[in-house]
């Protein structure tokens, strides 16, 4: 998903509400990540093992890490999943049979958690983003709580110059070309993370069924590569070789080198 935010009152030039001057109580924060055993286009993709572990793992010990969490589920239809998570030490939502298809939707199996479970504010964390961090889940509440939104989505912020279906997006090609730091940011939406209100969902969803993509949306961008999803065997590869890259990175950084013309 894609939207425009124009710089405005309330907002940052990246499209981000500005810290208000509350900070509002949460209740209950309950981390939620939704994996389902079946996969279309990249088999088991949750267990698959990915750079040393299963992919999975890594959604699970980011919420362990996260400690404004009081709780964290895995909800799943999947016996291997189900050992998985409680290995690791978290809860298991084992969902109704009816929601494990291929046709159920987020906003159907995400209702039904909150029913059962009853937190005041539901973290979602993606199975399929082993790139994010703990700091990018708590950093997310934390902007939540100062904000006035009802659904928190993390994304990618872009500049450069965006078109969809051949059409222009945050340019006008009726004028000269401008330098892309003068463009309106252009928000991917990733869903590493996602934080709703869970009154307001339930609201919305009991009077139009869709309570995923909230009303009053904050749309918050994380580093890119924090976002990377696997959906194919090209995500899947390359995500294995940034868990890599990110390793070597903590075990030793090295000091900037510049090419020089007098040879030194």
């Amino acid at each position: 998903l894609m939207e425009v935010l124009q710089t405005s009152e309330g907002r940052n030039s990246a499209g981000i509400s500005r810290q208000t001057s509350f900070v509002r109580n949460l209740g209950k924060i309950l981390g939620h990540i939704p994996a389902r055993g079946g996969s279309k286009r990249l088999r088991s993709k949750n267990l698959r093992i990915l750079d040393g572990k299963p992919m999975l793992a890594y959604a699970i010990q980011c919420a362990l890490d996260c400690p404004p969490l009081y709780d964290t589920f895995v909800n799943t239809d999947s016996e291997e999943i189900d050992r998985l998570a409680h290995s690791m030490g978290v809860k298991v939502y084992r969902r109704p049979e009816e929601l494990g298809s291929d046709q159920t939707t987020g906003d159907d199996f995400t209702a039904d958690f909150i029913r059962k479970t009853r937190p005041d504010t539901l973290v979602m964390v993606s199975p399929v983003c082993p790139m994010v961090t703990a700091g990018d889940i708590t950093n997310a509440i934390e902007a939540y709580q100062q904000s006035d939104c009802d659904t928190l989505i993390t994304c990618e912020a872009t500049q450069m110059q965006t078109f969809c279906e051949e059409k222009p997006v945050n340019i006008d090609t009726a004028t000269p070309l401008t330098p892309s730091q003068s463009n309106p940011f252009v928000h991917i939406l990733n869903w590493a993370v996602t934080i709703w209100d869970t009154a307001h969902f339930m609201q919305s969803y009991e009077s139009r069924k869709s309570g995923y993509i909230g009303t009053n949306r904050l749309l918050y961008p994380i580093a890119p590569s924090h976002g990377i999803k696997v959906s194919t065997e090209n995500d899947f590869q390359q995500a294995e070789l940034l868990l890599k890259a990110r390793q070597m990175k903590n075990d030793y950084i090295a000091p900037p080198i510049y090419w020089s013309g007098d040879g030194s």
